[in-house]
């Protein structure tokens, strides 16, 4: 196993899903409404900063990211999610 484990952190809408520095090591998530949306990753505390990730998923859709390295946020990392959401965001 290369470096340590991720720990995943459970996700079911918008909000900041880690406070501080970090590696995003990737995503499991599954769309619950009943239309297309957008999920967005920002590094930051809030909607704004850099862009981490971003899915597009329809009704019932789901999204699994795996970045091969990891992907360093220095703020924090939250989830824009313009829909609900269920699933884990691996940090």
């Amino acid at each position: 196993m290369n470096g340590a484990a991720a720990s995943p952190a459970p996700v079911t809408g918008t909000g900041q899903v880690v406070a501080g520095p970090g590696v995003y090591q990737g995503l499991s998530i599954r769309n619950t409404s009943g239309s297309t949306a957008v999920y967005q990753l920002y590094d930051g505390t809030a909607a704004s900063g850099t862009l981490v990730a971003t899915f597009q998923l329809p009704a019932g859709g789901s999204a699994v990211d795996n970045p091969a390295s990891g992907v360093y946020f220095g703020k924090g990392l939250w989830l824009q999610a313009a829909a609900a959401v269920e699933g884990s965001i691996r940090v």
